[in-house]
């Protein structure tokens, strides 16, 4: 895989990480919920928090946990075209999962 395909997965998680922070906070303040819908957006919003803060301190110690990740998968015993749909699979799903269940609690 060429290094210009793995920086735009890692764009792509951390854009999605923030656009997940964004949202949470977004519909927290945007109106009133059931408390327990925004309890499950507060507790997102906190995961996505949570993940913002190791993407920067990887980017203060210069390393990149999906980096380190896709390096370890070269070691397995699968081709090229595997190793490349394990990484994109990877992150249009942690894309997902950092996007869409706070529009699921609104």
């Amino acid at each position: 895989m060429r290094e210009k395909e793995l920086s735009i997965c890692i764009g792509i998680h951390h854009i999605a990480t923030l656009i997940g922070i964004l949202e949470g906070v977004y519909y927290l303040f945007s109106g009133k919920r059931q408390l327990w819908k925004n309890g499950a957006i507060v507790f997102l919003t906190a995961f996505q928090s949570w993940a913002a803060f190791k993407i920067l301190a990887d980017i203060k110690r210069g390393k990149s946990r999906i980096r380190e990740s896709y390096q370890n998968l070269k070691q397995l015993q699968i081709n090229r075209r595997q190793r490349q749909g394990v990484l994109w699979g990877s992150a249009a799903a942690s894309a997902l999962f950092k996007v869409l269940p706070v529009r699921l609690f609104v």
